[in-house]
């Protein structure tokens, strides 16, 4: 029988062997990997050169044929301004053909399902000979999916009168309220949501905007007016906005990242919090970690974020993102005067992510994770107390004693990732609109944007019709009706 001592050692050893069995397969399939691919650019390079070979035979055979015909027609005067290339004739040289190449997979429109209207062309004469022609039973079929002609998708103008009635019982005048209208706005609802769509799902700019409904409607709206009307919906979706944060922050799992925004000249940032189902921007004239504690304030569950400091004050469990750590001294090691020390540091974080890998998605079991978790802890430790005499490898291994256990929170809870990707992929939505305006002008139309954005893209992430439930939003947040 084992002590407890002893079956803990012999686990400990196990995992080690776990560690250099994991590293001896990796070797083999790379070395697999490396040996078929050589097979087979050894069959094709075979191939190549018998194809050659047989080429240049005839070649030559051409070759002996012109040299015939030149000595035969030596001394004839040719034709001036003809340009002559290397005397073979056109069908030998090889031309690469153009478009998909033979062996390509093929890609084409399949045939829509529902089909909207049906219509049978027939004709009454020849159009060759304009003899009178029969119907017949056998067609051809070509289906086409379109857009309705401009003309009719002009806008309509309408003008409601509005009764001025008198209720006897509660003895004051009342009006009725037309349907899907917003209250004291010139401008439809129609208007007014492809206007958001198009500034914050197709990223047009404001005078691109004004160019559409100018040539497909012949709408002549103002850059300045289009301003107003998104100012208008982001007070509209106030109280959406603020919920989306209160959802965030009640997630078990929520990410966080920031990055550069430009406002009037100046730097500010912009923040992103963010879960699979909601993301929320606000942009902050400061990277400070006040803006991180408003946005995180009374937070549950697990912060996943990068290893920007701002975060690490906060009170609630972090994971630090991996994808950082490992870019940073994968850079590290691409450098011309890299140390030996920060190649192996390197090899060592990408092995212990590989195993960090593979046991935060097995079956989550708090009492297995947890002695996991002290495992990796000495795992990191190791790393944090190693003298590194080169600089390179002292600046990695700052970086991680700076996370420390940080690292490895996702052993802790259920369903946290090891990396913030969703974080980098809710900022490359205002990284986009940055890029395409350069910024905005005022705080208050930073705002607006960052607001009507978060809209958007959490409607997005839940899968919910965006035209629908934008309307939907709109009318609930001019009227304070559903």
């Amino acid at each position: 029988m084992y002590t407890p001592a002893q079956f803990f050692q012999v686990q400990k050893e196990m995992r080690y062997l776990r560690i250099e069995s994991a590293k001896l397969k990796r070797w083999h399939l790379a070395q697999k990997t490396r040996a078929d691919r050589l097979e087979e650019e050894n069959h094709r390079l075979k191939q190549e050169i018998a194809h050659r070979e047989k080429t240049e035979q005839e070649l030559r055979e051409k070759l002996h044929e012109i040299e015939k015909q030149r000595d035969t027609y030596k001394g004839i005067v040719f034709k001036p301004k003809k340009q002559y290339g290397s005397g073979l004739p056109e069908q030998l040289i090889e031309k690469r053909k153009r478009g998909g190449q033979c062996g390509h997979q093929g890609y084409g429109r399949n045939t829509p399902i529902h089909i909207d209207r049906f219509v049978r062309i027939s004709l009454t004469h020849c159009p060759d000979c304009d003899h009178v022609v029969s119907r017949s039973a056998s067609y051809d079929t070509h289906t086409i999916t379109d857009i309705p002609h401009w003309r009719e998708t002009q806008p309509i103008t309408t003008e409601y009168t509005i009764e001025r009635q008198w209720c006897t019982h509660c003895h004051k005048a009342v009006q009725g309220e037309p349907n899907g209208v917003i209250p004291g706005s010139r401008l439809g609802i129609n208007l007014i949501t492809s206007a958001l769509v198009w500034k914050y799902r197709c990223r047009n700019t404001f005078t691109q905007i004004a160019g559409q409904l100018k040539t497909y409607y012949g709408l002549s709206i103002s850059e300045g007016t289009l301003v107003e009307i998104l100012a208008r919906t982001k007070d509209w979706f106030g109280v959406r906005y603020e919920e989306i944060l209160t959802e965030i922050r009640g997630s078990p799992v929520k990410h966080g990242d920031e990055t550069g925004y430009r406002v009037n000249g100046d730097n500010w940032w912009a923040w992103v919090a963010t879960t699979n189902k909601s993301s929320y921007y606000t942009i902050e004239e400061s990277r400070g970690k006040g803006v991180a504690q408003k946005l995180f304030d009374d937070a549950a569950g697990v912060l996943v974020r990068d290893d920007y400091g701002g975060y690490q004050k906060l009170p609630l469990p972090q994971q630090s993102c991996w994808a950082h750590l490992l870019r940073k001294s994968h850079e590290a090691t691409l450098s011309s005067d890299a140390s030996d020390e920060v190649k192996k540091l390197h090899e060592q974080l990408k092995h212990l992510y590989i195993l960090l890998q593979e046991d935060s998605a097995r079956p989550f079991d708090l009492t297995q994770r947890k002695q996991l978790h002290t495992w990796y802890q000495q795992d990191i430790n190791r790393i944090i107390n190693t003298h590194y005499v080169n600089r390179d490898a002292q600046a990695i291994q700052t970086r991680i004693r700076n996370q420390n256990t940080n690292l490895i929170t996702a052993l802790l809870y259920p369903d946290v990732p090891l990396t913030n990707n969703t974080a980098e992929r809710a900022v490359k939505q205002i990284v986009g609109l940055r890029k395409i305006s350069g910024g905005s002008k005022t705080h208050r139309g930073a705002q607006i944007h960052a607001v009507n954005l978060s809209i958007i893209e959490t409607i997005r992430k839940r899968n919910l019709p965006l035209l629908d439930t934008l309307q939907e939003y709109l009318l609930h947040g001019a009227t304070g009706k559903n």
